[in-house]
């Protein structure tokens, strides 16, 4: 019995560092990042020239990415809907791919799904509330262009990263609902329970383009009934 322990124990260890090891042996056939920005102008801008913050975390938090065992140094880029990967010196850009569909950030701490659906545009989303409804929040940044100064009255403009303002979808049983301030537009997308969501709204005067708002409806909407 302890032979067999010692084995079992041996070849679990084996196969831990194996898969452990698997998600970096790939990353070396993944694109590197590229730390540039082209310009509409044709410039060429490292990210350390732009003003704002184009990552949901700019420091790489360890995280839980699907199919790998180990925690991995990971950050998520707004402005390029990616996901980049540290090992030792060289950072890795995670292929969009359900495989690696589900990041687990841990501090701070946040869940990013990868999600290819006819019905939504493909890419990342936070998953917010997790159930029979499932709310997602979409975050972009985009770029904006600088301009040098024309006179003492105009001054430059540095280029910079701004971000944009969230967009929020419900995920149903038979798809997804993109979530409008308009509360009516929500009781409709939800036959099935519209007189208690609109009561529910109504009775927590809950506004629906409040991030604080929405969790909070989305939980009752998966609470038992």
């Amino acid at each position: 019995m302890k032979t067999f322990f010692t084995i079992a124990l041996g070849f679990l260890s084996f196969y831990m560092v194996n898969a452990q090891a698997s998600l970096f042996n790939e990353a070396f056939r993944f694109n590197k990042f590229m730390d540039r920005v082209n310009s509409p102008k044709g410039d060429q801008l490292n990210y350390a020239d732009i003003e704002g913050n184009a990552y949901f975390a700019k420091t790489f938090i360890s995280a839980n990415i699907e199919n790998a065992t180990n925690l991995v140094k990971t950050r998520y880029n707004m402005y390029t809907d990616t996901v980049e990967l540290l090992n030792e010196e060289t950072i890795f850009e995670l292929p969009k791919s359900t495989k690696y569909g589900r990041i687990v950030f841990q501090n701070p701490p946040a869940v990013l799904l990868f999600l290819n659906e006819s019905s939504i545009a493909a890419g990342y989303y936070f998953e917010l509330v997790k159930g029979k409804y499932t709310l997602l929040k979409k975050m972009k940044t985009e770029f904006r262009e600088g301009s040098k100064a024309i006179n003492s009255f105009t001054p430059a403009i540095s280029p910079r990263f701004e971000n944009l303002n969230p967009e929020y979808f419900l995920k149903t049983e038979t798809g997804f609902i993109k979530v409008t301030k308009s509360s009516k537009d929500f009781e409709k997308a939800m036959p099935a329970q519209q007189t208690e969501t609109a009561d529910f709204i109504k009775k927590n005067k809950l506004k629906l383009n409040n991030e604080e708002d929405l969790i909070k409806l989305v939980k009752f909407l998966n609470s038992p009934k």
